[in-house]
């Protein structure tokens, strides 16, 4: 799928397979929690055709809600592939490089 820019395509990437709490997507992305809002409902117009869209759970944060499957993995063959870091690897990597 293409992406209308860069940061739609890197919010996409960070909740494919994980749930963020805006906050947390919001420091990533360098931009505000407004910005990830508005992001979150451009693409989910992106993701209709596709029967999937991003919900946001309470507590816990965005999550990627697949209603089709088969419709989906049609969006899922085009997409870029990318390797899944778990969280906690992540925050460790930085948490060394900054002790470093």
């Amino acid at each position: 799928m293409r992406f209308p820019n860069q940061r739609l395509a890197q919010l996409f990437t960070l909740l494919r397979n994980e749930t963020l709490p805006q906050d947390e997507l919001a420091q990533r992305l360098s931009v505000s929690t407004r910005t990830v809002r508005a992001d979150i409902t451009a693409l989910n117009t992106l993701l209709a055709q596709y029967d999937a869209q991003f919900i946001l759970n309470r507590g816990s944060g965005y999550q990627l809600k697949i209603d089709n499957p088969t419709s989906f993995r049609a969006l899922e063959e085009t997409a870029p592939k990318a390797q899944h870091v778990p969280r906690t690897a992540r925050i460790a990597s930085r948490f060394c490089w900054c002790v470093s």
